[in-house]
């Protein structure tokens, strides 16, 4: 039986820079950190329990890194309300952050970690109540 998302491994450049990143905007705390073959990598756990891995990319995978084979990570929020107060935080931190938009059951805000993966924030819409979808 399934009971949850566990965990994404992510390999990138530069595992500080990036667990800076993942703190910033999921408010991820580090949890497991050391060294592998390639060079450091850390975990970082979010307050709900699923974790963010990273792992310092081989010179080989340097070479072909890119966010290609996953379109987004897309992680929930409770209502466009605080994914708008999200929003003003990241922009005040500095980061190069897009427009909330919509989608056709949700609420969404994009963005860019440093390895140029697309991370999104999703509010749901709320439901209707007459019975239409």
């Amino acid at each position: 039986m399934i009971t949850g998302f566990s965990h994404a491994q992510l390999v990138v450049r530069d595992v500080a820079r990036s667990s800076a990143w993942w703190a910033t905007v999921l408010g991820v705390e580090p949890f497991v950190s050391g060294t592998i073959a390639s060079g450091p990598y850390a975990a970082l756990r979010h307050p709900s329990g699923f974790v963010i891995g990273l792992q310092t990319a081989t010179s080989a995978q340097v070479a072909a890194l890119s966010a290609t084979a996953i379109d987004h990570l897309s992680f929930g929020v409770r209502s466009v309300e605080e994914l708008e107060a999200i929003r003003r935080r990241l922009v005040d931190a500095g980061l190069d952050v897009g427009e909330i938009f919509d989608e056709a059951a949700s609420h969404n805000l994009r963005l860019h970690d440093p390895d140029a993966l697309t991370v999104e924030l999703t509010a749901p819409k709320a439901r209707r109540v007459d019975g239409g979808s």
